[in-house]
């Protein structure tokens, strides 16, 4: 499952899944794409 939001958005998230008994959490940060120049 991916979720993207701000820390709060995030962390509420986390705390509805815990009932399913989460295994492992990344936290990427902030992450960047460059876009392709336009045709």
């Amino acid at each position: 499952i991916e979720v993207t939001g701000d820390e709060e958005k995030i962390n509420a998230f986390i705390d509805l899944m815990r009932s399913y008994g989460i295994k492992e959490v990344a936290r990427t940060g902030k992450v960047s794409m460059v876009r392709g120049s336009k045709k």
